[in-house]
């Protein structure tokens, strides 16, 4: 029964049978395959579905198969909708478009000459003749170029093609012998090889052979038609090349999740070489449609099987073993022929698989691969040694680079090539890498940075149109050796396109340096990538370790961020601004950090964009925008500073995904910081007085304090005390106001300042660094502000009735009832008794007392007192009211102005300036500050008033133009050398007139001073200008018998041809005096003179016989 069954094991064999006609490619493999064949009914099927009409598809239960399905099964080839994936060794064909890229290196010829290693598609390596194709079609031609081979090139090692002509060989043996073996029972010994005793029937043999023979037709040409149905190209490298192929992890194709893989094909010692083959296997629909061929094939076939199968059944059972041996062994030869398969060792990422797959980082791990590097890390640009400082990428260099380009450098240019082999402009949208993190982040970041560069340019900042920011690294080669460590700097341009006027920066480049930095920072600490994270406040632990640092996050960042301390050594000497901080660590905790859940490609996209941020805000003189403070929106503090342009910065940070808003903050404050370019938002700030008035408009002055209290635990340095003042100064109004409310409130906040220093209120408890301390200079000033307030509550609570219950509370708070100055020695105590009155009389008066007396005899005995003795915060408050009180008294201002540049108060000056108080206000008579201390011969208080932004000119408010005091005028009229040349220096024109039409030489001239003549001369005065009479300076005081000053002015060329009125030359009058006093002088001064017989001395127009003295 076995026997008459055995022939049956032909039909079937069909996973056998499917891969290796999904694997033939030649017509060898077809004779092969034809040659005692196995699978007969899944090579008809297989035809059917790859190249049978509709009809025939439905009759073997395939009439809604897709192409695809077919395809994937039984032919080698691949196309849009099917392609291969490595899968552990293996090969596993898969529908649509996997993420997986064949990349070529080949040895090519810079613009150098010199020998480089470039890398690209097999598409690019044909276009540059490194590769040639046996088909004369040309490489844009070939089809599905990005679609990898993997089976035919990678995943089967085919054996040399001398096996398979044996194997050939050997089936046609074992198909004649089977043959022949059959004629041999049948013909020559029929009575040994009987079929139930009898005779095998005639029909037998006739229809055994012409089966063998059908079916050897139509198996051949099944397997013909299922390899012509995908066409081969063969690919040969021309020069050394390289092929690899990159699988990217963690893809999720149909039901199977793919790893990494890394597979290579090259020389031996992993060399180049140009013994590299490739064949391109497409779909080719030539046998689509054509019946006749199919029909015969498959007719071919079946009856070819029913022939032999009957002729089988009527041989001699031995007849049917040899059959059935042939077969088997056959189908063994077909196997063994492509049995050398890939191992998974064969994956050079088998050990890095499963960081890579974390954040798919593949790309960043390849190009470490090829350039044999070890780490890659950032640090500022002003760290890379001065003998790296010029190692950039030059435009010719971003894809060809320079042989002898360092390895940092090369590493980047090949993974920014590797980004753009892999993008959409290479592959298509499905096979794209575009979903990669890495990717993403630098996608986001990239038009982070354009969009940041449109912002700021459209404030009004000027940049060329290439923009360059510099990234610094270091980089670390595998083999040991000085070459293959090395510092550099890698230049990223942001183009300006003026086409659709924008910047635009290289994305590739960007994600080159975002990705390697990324994997090498994991690979060198895998407890990154899984880790929480925390980023230092500041651009280097110096900064994040300081005070001052903490107080402007809490003004400008803090929101409901986690700060913590952390150890210094967490953050390593690679200058990175974020880390994570292992659970047992326990050293000395000293810089300010945040905590927060971004991954780590993340932190180095925010490190990279502080890099910019620093480079761009060069360009930036002033940052601009409103500034304000955000009020009651946060849970954690109450307030927060802001600023118009900040915010738009920061917004556009969130909008671009680069993290939250605290996150932009944290990059964009302290680059502003760093630059001088955060606003200043403090107590005396215009909006800060604004909200200030508002709240005690409404009487709601505990919102006022809140305000100035918040401004003044935050503030530093200068801001720190005019802060502290104007809280002391509100304190001041609160007791002096109308409200019950006010009293309680404005006594309250004293008591605390007089208790303690505010900065021991906001910075307290564990979270205080151990080197955050206090300055005995700090001390100092808190008890003379304390001691300045706590006289001036006291002497307004002896004034105010409804006061008298703060005064236990002030008493036992020891505050001085009295205030004397430390500086009074060898001053008139009269006087000083005169200066005390006269302050108290000014800080401790209602505004209101204050407006209708005006300014008084003793303000500037009062105002030098408080100098004196160093009374800063008394200072301030005098100046804070006669600031309120100067539109109705301007004088003040103009009094204030002048005392601070008598005394040199640069406190006075900046508090002015800060209030924007007119420092060109004038007194009743015109007079400025200026001109006060010009008239008092104070040439240090001029200098400060022009340093200070006092007009040389003179352009007081409110006064006529041609009544205008000039102050060069007064210093030329009081004779005052180096005031009137301080003048000149610093802009004064030569060019002004007083109101009777004098110029600056008139009254150069009237203080009988040459020096001072010639200073104005050298200032290039008019030398000859007219006066209200229509003469001369040199006229005139030629006529006054001035000599010296005549002669100065005419060997300086004062003309002497200049007629007066009546047509008299200027010399004549002289000439024609009685006594002649002045010929002989002038005669020796000046022009020629001629003598008329007639007229007498005479000017005439000769030329200088002696030169006259010098006077300048």
């Amino acid at each position: 029964m076995f026997g008459s069954k055995a022939p049956l094991i032909t039909l079937f064999g069909e996973r056998l049978t499917k891969q290796f006609l999904s694997e033939s490619i030649s017509a060898l493999d077809n004779l092969i395959f034809a040659l005692s064949p196995l699978g007969v009914l899944t090579a008809v099927v297989s035809v059917i579905r790859i190249c049978g009409s509709s009809s025939l598809r439905a009759f073997v239960g395939r009439a809604q198969e897709g192409p695809a399905e077919a395809e994937s099964e039984l032919l080698p080839c691949v196309s849009e909708s099917t392609a291969e994936l490595f899968n552990d060794g293996g090969i596993t064909r898969v529908f649509g478009r996997p993420k997986i890229v064949e990349i070529v290196t080949w040895e090519n010829v810079n613009y150098r000459k010199e020998t480089v290693t470039k890398i690209g598609t097999l598409k690019d390596a044909l276009q540059d003749d490194a590769w040639s194709c046996n088909s004369k079609v040309s490489p844009s031609e070939l089809p599905e170029l990005d679609i990898p081979n993997l089976s035919l090139n990678t995943g089967i090692k085919r054996r040399a093609q001398v096996w398979f002509h044996c194997a050939a060989i050997l089936g046609g043996v074992l198909q004649t012998a089977t043959i022949a073996y059959a004629a041999f029972t049948v013909f020559i010994y029929p009575q040994h090889f009987q079929k139930n005793d009898k005779a095998v029937a005639s029909y037998a043999f006739p229809l055994y052979l012409t089966g063998s023979v059908l079916l050897f037709i139509g198996m051949f040409f099944c397997a013909f038609i299922l390899e012509r149905s995908s066409k081969e190209y063969y690919l040969k490298a021309e020069r050394p090349s390289k092929i690899y192929w990159l699988q990217l992890g963690n893809q999720d194709v149909g039901d199977q999740v793919f790893n990494t893989f890394l597979a290579v094909k090259e020389g031996p010692k992993s060399s180049m070489t140009t013994n590299l083959s490739y064949i391109k296997s497409i779909r080719d629909r030539r046998y689509d449609g054509r019946h006749l061929e199919i029909h015969s094939t498959l007719a071919s076939t079946i009856l070819g099987f029913v022939f032999q199968f009957v002729g089988l059944r009527g041989l001699h059972a031995s007849v049917i073993l040899a059959q059935l041996g042939s077969t088997l062994l056959m189908a063994i030869i077909r196997t063994w022929l492509r049995t050398e398969r890939m191992e998974p060792d064969d994956n050079k990422m088998k050990d890095d698989r499963d960081l890579m797959a974390y954040k798919q980082q593949e790309l960043d791990c390849f190009a470490f691969y090829l350039e044999k590097v070890e780490s890659f890390d950032l640090i500022p640009p002003h760290m890379v040694p001065l003998h790296d400082q010029s190692a950039r990428m030059k435009p010719a260099e971003k894809l060809l680079p320079d042989a002898g380009a360092p390895l940092g450098i090369k590493l980047i240019q090949t993974r920014a090539q590797l980004s753009r082999l892999t993008s959409r402009s290479t592959q298509s949208i499905n096979a794209a890498w575009d979903e990669m993190p890495v990717r993403k982040i630098a996608h986001n970041l990239s038009k982070m940075i354009e969009s940041t560069m449109d912002l700021i340019s459209s404030w009004g900042v000027e940049f060329d149109d290439t923009f360059s920011f510099r990234i610094g690294f270091e980089c670390k080669g595998i083999n040991p050796g000085s070459g293959t460590q090395y510092s550099g700097q890698s230049a990223i341009d942001l183009m300006w396109r003026g086409d659709d006027m924008r910047w635009k920066v290289d994305a590739t480049e960007m994600e080159a340096v975002l990705g390697l930095w990324t994997w090498s920072l994991c690979k060198s600490n895998r407890d990154l990538a899984t880790s929480k994270l925390f980023r230092i406040v500041g651009l280097d632990k110096a900064e994040a370790s300081r005070e001052e640092t903490y107080l402007y996050f809490r003004k400008w960042i803090f929101r409901t961020l986690d700060k913590r301390l952390i150890p210094s050594d967490l953050i390593g000497d690679q200058q990175r601004l974020f880390g994570h901080e292992p659970k047992d660590h326990s050293s000395l905790k000293n810089l300010l950090a945040i905590y927060t859940s971004n991954g780590v490609e993340m932190m180095t996209a925010q490190d990279i964009f502080i890099q910019f941020l620093k480079t761009a805000f060069l360009q930036v003189k002033e940052l601009g925008g409103q500034v304000d403070i955000s009020t009651g929106a946060y849970r954690r503090d109450p307030n927060l500073a802001s600023n118009t342009h900040i915010n738009e910065l920061a917004s556009r940070f969130e909008a671009h995904s680069l993290g939250s808003r605290e996150d932009a903050l944290l990059c964009i404050v302290p680059v502003l910081k760093d630059r001088g370019l955060l606003p200043d938002l403090e107590a005396d700030s215009p909006k800060t007085r604004a909200h200030k008035e508002e709240y005690i408009k409404q009487d709601n002055w505990e919102e006022a304090f809140d305000l100035l209290l918040w401004l003044s635990e935050r503030s530093e340095g200068q801001h720190l005390e005019s802060s502290v003042y104007e809280l002391g100064f509100l304190c001041r109004q609160a007791l002096l106001g109308g409200t019950y409310n006010a009293h309680i409130k404005g006594a309250e906040q004293i008591g605390n300042l007089l208790r303690s220093d505010i900065r021991d209120w906001f910075i307290r408890g564990p979270f205080v660094p151990s080197h955050w301390k206090k300055s005995q200079d700090r001390i100092q000033w808190w008890d003379a502000f304390s001691t300045q307030l706590g006289w001036i509550a006291w002497n307004i609570s002896t004034k105010v009735p409804d006061l008298g219950f703060s005064q236990p509370t002030l008493a036992s708070l020891n505050v001085q009832q009295t205030l004397s100055g430390g500086n009074d020695a060898g001053h008139d105590v009269v006087e000083v008794q005169k200066s005390i009155e006269a302050v108290e009389y000014w800080l401790t008066s209602d505004i209101l007392v204050l407006g209708h007396g005006g300014p008084r005899a003793n303000d500037e005995i009062a105002f030098d007192w408080i100098v004196r003795n160093n009374h800063h915060a008394l200072l301030y408050f005098l100046l804070l009211i006669w600031i309120e009180l100067s539109e109705s008294w301007p004088s003040l201002i103009m009094r204030a102005y002048s005392f601070a540049s008598k005394n040199r108060s640069v406190s006075a000056f900046r508090t002015l300036l800060r209030y924007r108080a007119n420092i060109e206000a004038v007194d009743p008579h015109g007079c400025t500050a200026l001109l006060m201390r010009i008239q008092n011969k104070d040439l240090d208080g001029v200098k400060m008033l022009l340093q200070y932004g006092a007009d040389p000119n003179g352009k007081p408010n409110g006064v006529n133009e041609s009544h205008k005091i000039r102050p060069l005028l007064v210093a030329l009229g009081i004779g005052d050398y180096d005031i009137a040349e301080l003048l000149l220096q610093n802009g004064a024109s030569v060019d002004v007139v007083d109101q009777r039409g004098l110029s600056v030489l008139w009254w150069a001239c009237s203080s009988g001073n040459l020096a001072i003549v010639g200073l104005v001369l050298r200032y290039n005065a008019a030398i000859d200008p007219v006066g209200p009479d229509g003469t001369t300076p040199m006229r005139y005081y030629a006529e006054k018998g001035k000599v010296e000053i005549a002669r100065f002015l005419i060997s300086k060329g004062a003309s002497t041809k200049f007629d007066d009125m009546s047509g008299r030359p200027a010399l004549t009058p002289a000439a024609k005096d009685s006594s002649l006093r002045n010929a002989p002088l002038l005669l020796e001064g000046g022009p020629g003179i001629v003598v008329d017989k007639k007229k007498g001395l005479t000017g005439g127009s000769g030329v200088i016989r002696r030169p006259p003295p010098s006077y300048d």
